[in-house]
């Protein structure tokens, strides 16, 4: 308790007294309990409520820490009893912790005993997510419970030092970072890291430590010469009240992951050694009378000048690495970081990060959110980024019900890496890393998402696939004629880009699918020559709907019509009694009866006829097929896409029928498709190279080199389906050069043989 007195001594003397009235109240609570490491049970809660006070957090926060077990723990204590005698803010804070606290546990002993302890799990998460969003603060101090939980993790069990360890990885450490506390971040993804990879982590610690007090050195050297630059400079000590220069150790689990990313030994990583300057500006001096707004811009010019001017007496003393300066102050990470990064080579030789940040600048990467309460002027641009991942947050519990669904998306769209791009006008806008323009078009509005036709990043046109940067400036290009293609989805990063353009199809197949019923129904009446505006009123409609179907929503009879489901003939026949008399059955229909699957594996409701693959689109297993009864030949099978298809639907609607492929059948087919790439020497052999990987072995090869050196390589592949056939696009897709696979309507094809 000493280390927490100290830390909020400067604090309100009614504030100190409020902080001693709850540890009292927590050390009566779990007296006599102690912890699995044989602690007293009290020093968790203390160690808690010093993480946040190192954090700046506010009096109740604090006061939350030391509270936060007792009502879940302890026999008598209630959230009443809490709030009558340190407050509702207190009370809110420790109840939003005791349920993250009871699902957790609730989650643990599930996922030990159940095989749906990962669903369970999954549901408990979402659970905390949703009850942490009710307030900031309740976030901030569960990640103080986990960091401390995570330090004193060596007395669990190992199957729980890891499932603990990779739930920290996947959601606390993310959310630290997307708070934009840093400290913690770090500190709970290495602890993560030491359970997680125990090998690798022991290999960089060993490997680290061997030459540290060469590079404890190699630091103190560097910043006792930067010190004496800028102490001698003529304009910083007229600028600058304070200047700290410390060594920075590069954290472990950032080392390990920037060795795998970018296949790199430790020795190729330049950044081990690093300096960290924070300069503390002297009070500004203003004009009497201005007001605060106009005060704070003018401190923040300053604070960026003041980082300027040091980042140019840091090259006037080392050389600076071409390539490595990273302006983080004029394009901000999207979590609210600002820093100026540059690699230089010191006089010893060795490349040394020097980042270069104000006193403001260092609390808000440190604290993040927890800043907030040190500095009310803050970074506004980060705190309406968090503000929009909390509502984003409460948006997705409002819109996915399946809890792994939800998390799922959490872990993509909010708690993922982040990217900061920029529209014409200079507005930032936050998106998951690996996001492209159409992610971007569908995040600014859903109508400009749909009618995208290309975009411009940084004044050059790219591709609707092209990866977003940091600090990108992304120009979107629209058409009252553009539509989105279902190609997006193979490339849209958001969940919410995603589910629209999903949602788009599903309208748009819906629109056509009643359009289709409906010219369906029509086309066989005026064959019958019968009143179609008098039977197609909705009141017959309705009826028929209802003797057919169960329900009163004609719209439910044109989608059967167009699934197959229903015939034009069969609704006639409701619709205009009289047609029962003049029509007889079609010669080959008669009831369902059981029969083994067809050759090609398809299944004609209703009829016994063979069934063929029409050689026209030549269908594949997966393909939305529909049969055509032919004249003496069996039923003829095309894709619905197929032009011959599209075609026999409108002009012999009543041949055309339901069908489907027979579940449990096995075996090839044969299927055409060109890979479409600029030509280039070794093309075809890394083509050839991939189908022997994919072991798929083509049955004809052509390839020529048409206008503008594009090459076409036409291939004939057997194949098991259509998820067969998308793994081998894709896997041709990755092929250096080739910018895409088409799949061809039948074999016969203009310009190559059978």
């Amino acid at each position: 308790m000493g280390e927490l007195r100290a830390l909020i001594a400067s604090r309100p003397e009614d504030d100190r007294a409020r902080v001693e009235a709850a540890y009292i109240f927590a050390r009566d609570a779990h007296a006599g309990v102690n912890r699995k490491s044989g602690e007293p049970y009290i020093t968790h809660p203390v160690a808690v409520a010093v993480i946040l006070a190192r954090l700046g957090m506010d009096t109740d926060s604090i006061m939350a820490g030391l509270l936060h077990d007792t009502v879940e723990d302890v026999d008598g204590v209630t959230f009443e009893l809490i709030e009558s005698q340190f407050g509702p803010d207190v009370r809110r804070i420790v109840e939003g912790e005791t349920k993250v606290s009871k699902l957790s546990k609730q989650g643990s002993q599930s996922a030990e005993v159940s095989e749906t302890g990962r669903d369970v799990q999954a549901e408990n998460l979402r659970q905390m997510l949703i009850a942490m969003t009710g307030d900031i603060r309740i976030i901030v101090v569960k990640l103080a419970d986990r960091l401390h939980n995570m330090r004193t993790l060596g007395s669990m069990k190992p199957e729980k030092q890891v499932r603990i360890a990779r739930e920290t990885m996947d959601i606390f450490a993310p959310l630290a970072h997307r708070l934009g506390i840093g400290q913690i971040k770090w500190e709970l993804e290495d602890l993560s890291f030491q359970y997680l990879h125990p090998d690798d982590y022991a290999y960089l610690q060993s490997r680290l430590r061997t030459r540290q007090d060469e590079r404890d050195a190699l630091i103190t050297r560097a910043v006792a010469d930067l010190r004496a630059a800028l102490e001698d400079d003529l304009e910083l000590p007229e600028w600058v009240a304070d200047i700290d220069i410390a060594g920075r150790s590069k954290h472990l689990w950032s080392i390990h992951n920037k060795m795998k990313r970018e296949g790199k030994g430790l020795e190729q990583i330049f950044d081990l050694l690093a300096i960290r300057v924070m300069l503390t500006p002297r009070d500004l001096v203003v004009p009497p009378g201005t007001d605060d707004a106009r005060r704070e811009r003018a401190e923040a010019t300053r604070e960026k000048r003041i980082c300027y001017h040091t980042v140019s007496i840091v090259h006037s003393i080392w050389t600076p690495l071409p390539g490595r300066f990273k302006d983080y102050i004029a394009v901000p990470k999207p979590n609210g970081y600002q820093s100026l990064h540059t690699t230089v080579i010191s006089q010893s030789g060795q490349p040394i990060e020097v980042q270069i940040r104000s006193r403001r600048m260092h609390e808000v990467a440190e604290y993040g959110i927890a800043a907030h309460w040190m500095y009310k002027q803050g970074s506004q641009l980060a705190q309406k980024d968090r503000e929009n991942w909390i509502a984003q947050l409460r948006e997705l519990q409002n819109e996915i019900n399946d809890a792994s669904d939800y998390m799922d998306a959490v872990k993509t769209d909010i708690l993922s890496q982040r990217v900061r791009v920029f529209t014409p006008k200079g507005l930032a806008i936050s998106l998951p890393a690996g996001s492209t323009p159409v992610d971007f078009a569908y995040h600014i509005h859903t109508r400009i998402g749909e009618t995208t036709v290309g975009a411009r990043v940084n004044g050059s046109i790219v591709p609707l696939s092209h990866r977003l940067g940091n600090g990108d400036m992304v120009e979107i290009v629209t058409s009252k004629n553009g539509h989105p293609s279902k190609d997006w989805l193979n490339f849209a990063v958001t969940r919410s880009a995603r589910a629209k353009i999903r949602h788009h199809f599903r309208q748009q197949e819906r629109t056509e699918a009643l359009q289709h019923g409906h010219d369906l129904l029509e086309r066989y009446l005026r064959k019958r020559q019968l009143a179609v505006r008098q039977l197609m009123r909705t009141k017959l409609l309705e009826d028929a709907t209802q003797k057919l179907l169960g329900t009163r929503n004609p719209d439910d009879l044109y989608q059967a019509l167009h699934a197959g489901k229903l015939t034009p003939s069969g609704v006639g026949r409701v619709l205009s009694p009289q047609l029962a008399q003049e029509q007889a059955p079609a010669p080959s229909r008669r009831a369902p009866v059981p029969r083994a699957p067809e050759p090609g594996g398809v299944y004609v409701e209703g009829f016994t006829t063979n069934t063929k693959l029409s050689q026209c689109c030549n269908p594949i297993r997966g393909d939305q097929v529909m049969g055509y009864l032919t004249r003496g030949r069996g039923v003829s099978v095309h894709r619905i896409d197929c032009p011959n298809m599209i075609r026999l639907l409108k002009d012999e609607p009543e041949r055309c029928v339901a069908a489907s492929w027979e579940a449990g059948t096995a075996g090839t087919m044969l299927v055409d498709v060109d890979v479409i790439a600029p030509d280039r020497q070794g093309l075809l052999a890394d083509v050839l190279g991939v189908l022997a990987r994919e072991k798929h072995s083509p049955t004809k090869v052509e390839a020529v080199v048409g206008a503008q050196e594009i090459a076409v390589i036409h291939l004939r592949l057997h194949v098991a389906g259509q998820s067969d056939l998308e793994a081998v696009r894709r896997a041709i897709l990755a092929v250096p050069g080739v910018t895409d696979v088409v799949r061809v309507g039948g074999r016969k094809r203009n310009g190559a043989g059978s």
